[in-house]
């Protein structure tokens, strides 16, 4: 027997799987998990507060893990878990230090919770890992690296795209939840910076935080930023709000497309 697993980042298309395997659209997984790297977004932790219920109601199992530590650097290894950006103190080439963040946080408390349900010894492709990828990022798809879990990617075989994911939300009267990641990621989008730094708030000062908390943790490699501008993130990230102007019209929100974070 296949156990699957719905691998839910809370994000617009994980939610479009889950609310359709709730409305008898999609073939429902036996698990929903969650891997909370506990650094989300507050818009992303109201959406799962109020919607994680509803899937609970139409009988689906979800499940909400966590690492065992998720802090930002780990002072018993000396290590900075998010992929930093740095200017190297000696030449001033530019780098950026190993991302350990996914696996910490991500990949490993859903194989913990996975190794709870299965065998000591899983056959291979025991597990069916469900990935909330569309068409449109089918570059960020992965082979798994561990033969009892196959990752799969029912969007792309729909051939759907965001736009169809969100197109079936609107058309079933389901909200469409903010973009899931960590509100200090590295990889964020230039316009996703503007738009943290507009809101402002709590996941602003997060991220201020944690520029400061990384800058000197790497002193091998100089300087680290969260910023691919490296600079100080208040800095780096420039808004009209800056100088006293105000922003007419609209700026178009832009997806993080790294395909770095993924389970």
């Amino acid at each position: 027997m296949v156990l699957r697993i719905l691998s839910m980042g809370w994000g617009r298309q994980t939610w479009t799987m889950a609310a359709m395997m709730a409305l008898g659209e999609m073939e429902r997984a036996d698990y929903i998990v969650h891997a909370d790297t506990t650094h989300e977004h507050e818009g992303t932790y109201q959406f799962r507060q109020r919607w994680e219920p509803w899937l609970g109601e139409h009988g689906l199992n979800v499940v909400t893990v966590q690492g065992s530590n998720t802090e930002i650097v780990r002072e018993d290894w000396g290590a900075v878990m998010i992929p930093g950006f740095t200017v190297d103190k000696h030449n001033g080439e530019p780098g950026q230090v190993r991302r350990q963040c996914t696996h910490d946080w991500k990949i490993m408390p859903i194989r913990k919770f996975l190794r709870t349900l299965l065998p000591k010894q899983p056959d291979p492709g025991s597990v069916q890992m469900q990935m909330g990828i569309s068409l449109d990022e089918y570059q960020r798809m992965r082979t798994s690296d561990v033969a009892y879990i196959e990752n799969t990617y029912p969007l792309v075989d729909m051939r759907w795209t965001r736009a169809d994911c969100l197109k079936w939300l609107d058309s079933k009267g389901l909200p469409i939840p903010p973009k899931s990641s960590c509100v200090f990621c590295p990889y964020k989008s230039v316009d996703s910076w503007r738009q943290l730094k507009r809101a402002g708030g709590n996941d602003w000062e997060q991220a201020l935080t944690a520029d400061l908390v990384v800058r000197d943790k790497r002193p091998a490699h100089g300087s680290l930023y969260i910023h691919p501008g490296r600079k100080p993130l208040d800095e780096a990230v420039s808004i009209p709000e800056d100088v006293g102007a105000y922003q007419l019209g609209f700026e178009p929100e832009q997806p993080c497309d790294s395909g770095y974070c993924f389970v």
